[in-house]
């Protein structure tokens, strides 16, 4: 038996919210389980586990279920017959015996349903049997772990246990428009957000120095993924006029954080068209000249709509253990560096929003209008290497 547990982020919604929370976790669900051609039906064991028989296709329904947001846990079970608490306890050995001989355990107990006994007295009986069997107990960390779930009149011995992304259930949320670049930031941000609920669509600014096709692989890589239930678009938009007015109009110290906030102006004016409340970027702060506090002021004031940081507290190293978790990392690794604009000269990092707009005073007003009618909208899906 697969058991697969439900994230408690959905289990702090209130009472009235609740179901139809779980429902969108088991749609996508579904539809990941259709991936692998699994046709069974889901048990509901409790409030927030759920069951399925996986036949031959177990090893394929744990990959995509520890895919689907919403879900804490997938766990590998095998069902014991329960009966009083000595004979629990004798069969939770029975099964276990072999594993703990001349190791370290330890036996934690989850229990829901009324019974005479507490989990503690099953652990320990199952312990005191198990140390009989030649095992030594360490709680703290042990080499085999013997976890045990009792939930009403049935049992079940876990077998392995898988993490799933938990969050909340993809779809709960509104959409959000990413600036995807291609590099490891802005695809964990994208994740992020999905795993708070939200859908996202993206942008991306193409640039001579730049790879269009690589950016939208890494976003389709994310989709496919983890992207469950949805069908986002893409938006890729010829930013090469841009680039070319800054190095006619502003400073060359200026032009990193100029850039930037001609990416959220024109990224705003593209939301505002498809009635999209936020952008999102993988901005982290102080991670490069533009993404100083000035800067990031700067940049948020230009936009027209909220931007979202989810990364802006994080490490570089935490924003990439992330990318290797999402599986992304290795593909962003081959990102080409952000474009330099800057002629070899220092750049600012610290300038003033004021500033900021000043230097980008005698920039054509139509520019951003003009880059957004060059954008080319796919459906993600429909993208395929070469196709930009």
């Amino acid at each position: 038996m697969i058991q697969i547990t439900l994230s408690g982020d959905i289990f702090l919604k209130s009472r009235r919210t609740q179901p139809s929370m779980i429902k969108r976790v088991l749609s996508t669900l579904r539809v990941a389980l259709d991936e692998t051609g699994w046709e069974g039906s889901l048990e509901r064991l409790g409030s927030h586990r759920f069951a399925l028989d996986p036949g031959e296709r177990a090893e394929a329904i744990i990959d995509v279920a520890t895919r689907v947001f919403g879900i804490a846990s997938v766990d590998e079970m095998t069902e014991i017959e329960a009966g009083d608490l000595d004979h629990l306890a004798s069969e939770v050995a029975r099964l276990t015996s072999d594993r703990v001989a001349g190791r370290t355990f330890g036996v934690r107990v989850k229990r829901r349903g009324s019974h005479t006994w507490k989990s503690f007295d099953l652990a320990s009986r199952a312990g005191a049997l198990l140390v009989e069997a030649g095992g030594t107990v360490n709680l703290d960390d042990p080499q085999v772990p013997v976890e045990v779930t009792v939930l009403g009149e049935r049992a079940f011995l876990v077998e392995a246990r898988h993490r799933g992304p938990a969050g909340l259930p993809i779809g709960t949320q509104e959409p959000a428009l990413v600036l995807i670049s291609g590099g490891f930031d802005s695809v964990v941000a994208a994740w992020m957000l999905m795993s708070r609920g939200s859908p996202v669509e993206f942008v991306h600014f193409s640039l001579s120095c730049a790879q269009s096709d690589h950016a939208v692989a890494v976003a389709r890589a994310l989709w496919e993924r983890w992207g469950y239930g949805t069908d986002p678009l893409v938006h890729i938009v010829e930013f090469q006029p841009a680039k070319e007015a800054l190095f006619e109009h502003v400073d060359s110290r200026m032009r990193q954080v100029a850039l930037k906030v001609l990416m959220a102006r024109a990224a705003s004016i593209l939301a505002e068209e498809r009635q999209i409340l936020a952008l999102a970027t993988g901005d982290a702060l102080g991670q490069v000249s533009s993404q100083t506090l000035p800067h990031l002021v700067a940049v948020s004031d230009a936009a027209t709509v909220p931007i979202l940081r989810p990364l802006l507290g994080l490490p570089k190293e935490t924003i990439i253990d992330y990318a290797r978790r999402i599986g992304t990392a290795e593909m962003s690794a081959r990102a080409q560096e952000v474009c330099d604009l800057s002629d070899g000269r220092p750049v600012a990092t610290g300038a003033r929003p004021d500033r900021v707009a000043r230097s980008m005073a005698s920039l054509p007003e139509a520019l951003m209008a003009e880059a957004v009618e060059t954008r080319r909208t796919e459906r993600l899906k429909d993208w395929f290497p070469g196709a930009l």
